[in-house]
């Protein structure tokens, strides 16, 4: 279905796409052509993924929007410069021409009080998305996260050095992981939602002849409030292995904002500023 009109931002809205349980809003008209799908959750501990990937987008508007009654969405809101329900998606070239789609999922179902209700309320989203993209041309993705798990007390976990990342390829799930150096991880590693839930949705809904479905991993210090090691550690993978350029002054404003709510000890504006209160 295609209809033209202004969504809350201004942007001309190009096409409506409605799929089952969830609602894409394209504000540029996709065209059909191989694209890798970039995915990180700006929420979680360390922001490293979230740094990243905002360095990534850059200043660059979303091309779509998606909402979902099945989205985890504060009922509350402020006014002026009201937060974003929807997840939000971005297009970049790399320095090859190959079109990457980022999509930043300002909210989600994760470990915690709901974490029994990450698959149901998860699945039916990334299968929709999934399906719609893959018809766009969608033939890889790449999720960025951190090792959260690392120090859960109840198995051994895996070790990731602060200067090395995971590449998890989960086209072949049994085979080993290895760090970017060639090491290999003799540890498993628990991975929480929404990570491994992405990626195994990804596998199973995307009808194209897949180039790879990644996960790629960060070390993770929980005793730090900003991960700036691993952030580093995933814009050098996203330059080096996919030549992606990334806007270092984006990064540093994203820093700034964090730490000024660090210092700040307010809970809600770090809650504002997750679920959308910052604008890219």
């Amino acid at each position: 279905m295609e209809h033209r009109s202004r969504d809350s931002q201004g942007g001309i809205v190009i096409e409506i796409v409605n799929m089952g349980d969830t609602d894409i809003v394209w504000t540029k008209k996709p065209t059909h052509e191989p694209t890798t799908l970039v995915t990180f959750y700006q929420g979680e501990q360390g922001f490293a993924s979230f740094v990243a990937g905002m360095g990534l987008i850059g200043d660059e508007e979303p091309v779509a929007r998606i909402f979902s009654k099945l989205h985890s969405v504060d009922p509350m809101n402020t006014f002026p410069d009201p937060t974003f329900p929807e997840w939000r998606m971005y297009e970049r070239r790399n320095d090859d021409g190959r079109r990457y789609f980022i999509l930043r999922l300002s909210h989600t179902y994760i470990v915690g009080a709901n974490m029994t209700k990450a698959w149901l309320y998860n699945y039916p989203v990334f299968r929709d998305i999934t399906m719609h993209l893959a018809s766009c041309g969608v033939d890889e993705s790449v999720y960025l996260t951190s090792h959260l798990m690392g120090s859960y007390p109840a198995a051994e976990q895996a070790y990731i050095p602060d200067d090395q990342l995971v590449v998890f390829d989960y086209l072949n799930p049994e085979e080993d992981s290895y760090l970017t150096d060639g090491t290999r991880v003799e540890e498993d590693m628990l991975v929480p939602p929404p990570t491994w839930m992405f990626a195994n949705i990804f596998s199973n809904f995307n009808q194209n002849v897949l180039r790879g479905n990644w996960i790629v991993i960060c070390s993770h210090d929980e005793n730090v409030f900003v991960n700036e090691r691993g952030c580093d550690m995933i814009i050098n993978f996203m330059c080096d292995v996919h030549y992606l350029g990334v806007q270092h002054a984006k990064i540093a404003e994203i820093y700034n904002m964090i730490t000024e709510v660090e210092h700040m000890g307010e809970t809600k504006d770090l809650k504002s500023l997750l679920d959308g209160g910052f604008y890219a």
